[in-house]
C-alpha cells in the first residue's frame, strides 16, 4: 500500500471503476495489487483506491511498478519476454496477430496478465490450488469467449495462447535455479504444465460450446 496526499486522490479510482478500466474481476484486481502490479491505498473506511496511472500502463502493455519484493522473477521475466516479443518485427506475420486491431490488443495483454498471475500464484503457493486452476480455466474461457467475439478461428486463438505460454515457459527458463534441486526444478515445470492445461481446456471448452450454439440457432 503507499501513502497518498490529499491533493493526489483525484488520480486514484475505486474498486469497480477499476475493475471496468481492466475489464477483470475483483479478486484478480485485488490479486495484482497485493502483489504489487497496481500501486494502491486504504481509505479510513477500509476501501481500496487504484492509481489511474498504473491502470493506464496494464492496457499500454507496460509495466506500472518495479517491485521486486512483490512480483515473482518468472513473472517478471515472462513479461520482458512478452514486451519483447510483440514489440517483435516477426509479429506481423503472425496470423492471430493480425487479427487483432489495436483498440482490442490491450485487452489481449490483460489476458496474459491474468495468466501469469495464476501461474506465479500458484507456483509460490498464493491461495487453493484447486480455486487457482478454476481460476486458469475461467481465464481461459473469457479469453475464447473475446477471441471468438474477434472473429479468431480456435487454431489461431490457440496460437495466441502458445505466445503466451512460450513467454512464460521462456521466463522460468531465464531464471537462476542453480540454488533448487533437481526436483524443485521439475516441480516448478509441472506446475506451469498444470495452469496452462486448465487454461486449454477453458479455450476448447467456450469454443464448443459457441459452436454448439450457432449450431442450435442454424437448425432453428
Amino acid at each position: 500500500m503507499v501513502k497518498v496526499i490529499e491533493s493526489d486522490k483525484r488520480q486514484w479510482v475505486p474498486l469497480g471503476a477499476a475493475c471496468k478500466v481492466l475489464e477483470v474481476n475483483e479478486a484478480t484486481l485485488r490479486r495484482w495489487a497485493d502483489r504489487g502490479l497496481i500501486r494502491s491505498y486504504r481509505t479510513p473506511g477500509g476501501h481500496r483506491r487504484f492509481s489511474q496511472g498504473d491502470l493506464r500502463a496494464l492496457v499500454a502493455g507496460t509495466s506500472p511498478v518495479e517491485n521486486e519484493d512483490t512480483r515473482s522473477g518468472v513473472m517478471e521475466a515472462a513479461l520482458r519476454h512478452i514486451r519483447r516479443r510483440l514489440h517483435h518485427r516477426s509479429m506481423v506475420n503472425q496470423s492471430w496477430y493480425g487479427h487483432i486491431h489495436e483498440e482490442n490488443r490491450g485487452r489481449m495483454r490483460l489476458f496474459g496478465y491474468r495468466l501469469l498471475t495464476v501461474a506465479s500464484d500458484y507456483m509460490g503457493g498464493h491461495g487453493h490450488r484447486s480455486e487457482l486452476l478454476a481460476s486458469a480455466r475461467l481465464v481461459g474461457e473469457e479469453y475464447a469467449t473475446e477471441t471468438a467475439r474477434l472473429g479468431l478461428p480456435l487454431v489461431e486463438a490457440t496460437q495466441a495462447f502458445i505466445f503466451f505460454r512460450n513467454s512464460l515457459v521462456e521466463g522460468l527458463q531465464s531464471v537462476d535455479t542453480s540454488g533448487n534441486s533437481p526436483g524443485a526444478v521439475y516441480r516448478k515445470w509441472e506446475q506451469v504444465n498444470a495452469v496452462t492445461d486448465e487454461v486449454l481446456k477453458g479455450i476448447v471448452r467456450a469454443y464448443q460450446e459457441a459452436g454448439a450454439r450457432v449450431a442450435v440457432n442454424q437448425a432453428g
